[in-house]
């Protein structure tokens, strides 16, 4: 697939706003209205596993418009005079609008001056949406300077997200950017959590979960003889882990066919509860038993960091000789105040602490909710017990 096709086919089902979308300019009218129709109408994952009505409105208003506009320009410099749209994409942009607009099926050029020539109606509260990030396992790095992209290559994660900050309470139902960033370093370095017994703190909708476990089954299928791996993702909010064990068990992601995956319920006051405490040790120390804790975006109320390092300090105690555990936690710096804070607790509980190079120049995921952040935001710090 050219490579600039693959790159608005990922945009699309990652909801990248239209704004911020390039129009094909070295494929042909004919190759992007094609591509439109067979990669993407005709797509059976798409079909599946659709972005919300909201944005697909959004986006093929766009499509339809430089699609147009492409097509002016070429009639006037005498070129494709006979081009026309595919009528499915008329048809599928007209089925989107509310009821109030034209029947589907008008295409006369009245009606489609009409679609591709106002805005739709006022926009209703944010929908729930599929949303689907293409990654390479072998190359996480954007293929920018390709000019060919092979599809085999790649893996899909996919997850039912909320499109709004805030949702019954709980920030868990969307994808942040740290999660991006830590997801980006443990495809390039396998080694973390492949063979690994590996927990993960807040997973929330199950984004760095689903590519930990895809990565798993991936490179344990290229060596039989590696220790199976084992994943244990954790939450406080029955919801959220709920919707996370869905997005896991989706068809189309890799993790559905990850055998060894628990969801647990975990409080991280709990640490610090000199009752509770000891059936958490419990559970942390011998059941979950890990090699290696992650936790992405988890550092972002002041109030829970006692919490949370109290929870790190039970995972990192070692109850045997064998390689030292550690985490691995990468947080957005909202205010660098809480990042100072956290590492105050994590030093005064007697770990070790220290700030990793994420060694990324930008993220394999494309970006659709923090625009006001960026990966260069985003801090990782491996923690360990002191020795």
């Amino acid at each position: 697939m050219d490579a600039q096709l693959f790159a608005l086919l990922r945009c699309f089902f990652s909801l990248t706003s239209p704004s911020e979308l390039q129009f094909p300019d070295n494929c042909s009218l004919t190759q992007i209205n094609n591509f439109l129709v067979n990669n993407i109408l005709l797509n059976d994952h798409f079909r599946a596993y659709p972005p919300s009505d909201q944005y697909q409105q959004r986006f093929w208003k766009w499509a339809i418009e430089n699609l147009e506009d492409r097509a002016r320009k070429c009639i006037e410099e005498e070129f494709y005079a006979d081009f026309e749209i595919d009528a499915r994409i008329y048809n599928h942009y007209v089925s989107l609008m509310p009821g109030s607009g034209p029947a589907t099926g008008s295409m006369q050029p009245s009606i489609r001056s009409q679609i591709c020539g106002r805005g739709l109606p006022g926009r209703a509260a944010p929908q729930h949406s599929y949303i689907t990030h293409y990654w390479n396992p072998r190359n996480p790095n954007r293929s920018t300077s390709e000019f060919s992209i092979n599809l085999s290559q790649y893996q899909t994660t996919t997850l039912l997200e909320s499109r709004t900050t805030i949702e019954n309470g709980t920030t868990g139902l969307r994808t942040w950017m740290a999660s991006f960033v830590l997801s980006h370093y443990v495809i390039k370095h396998p080694e973390v959590i492949t063979s690994r017994r590996v927990l993960e703190l807040g997973s929330g909708i199950g984004f760095l979960g689903i590519v930990v476990a895809s990565l798993q089954k991936f490179w344990e299928s290229k060596d039989q003889s590696s220790p199976l791996s084992s994943l244990f993702l954790t939450d406080v909010n029955n919801e959220v882990l709920l919707r996370c064990r869905d997005n896991i068990n989706l068809s189309c992601n890799l993790s559905s066919r990850h055998h060894n995956i628990h969801f647990l319920n975990l409080d991280w006051s709990e640490s610090t509860d000199s009752i509770q405490c000891s059936a958490l040790k419990t559970l942390i120390q011998h059941k979950i038993d890990p090699d290696v804790i992650l936790g992405a975006d988890v550092v972002f109320d002041p109030s829970l960091i006692p919490f949370l390092v109290g929870t790190l300090k039970i995972a990192l105690f070692q109850t045997e000789s064998r390689s030292p555990r550690y985490a691995i936690i990468a947080l957005t710096v909202r205010n660098e105040s809480t990042v100072n804070i956290f590492i105050a607790h994590v030093r005064e509980s007697h770990l070790v602490i220290e700030e990793m190079n994420t060694g990324i120049d930008e993220t394999t995921f494309s970006e659709t909710f923090e625009t006001h952040s960026s990966f260069e935001s985003v801090k990782m710090f491996r923690i360990m017990k002191a020795t």
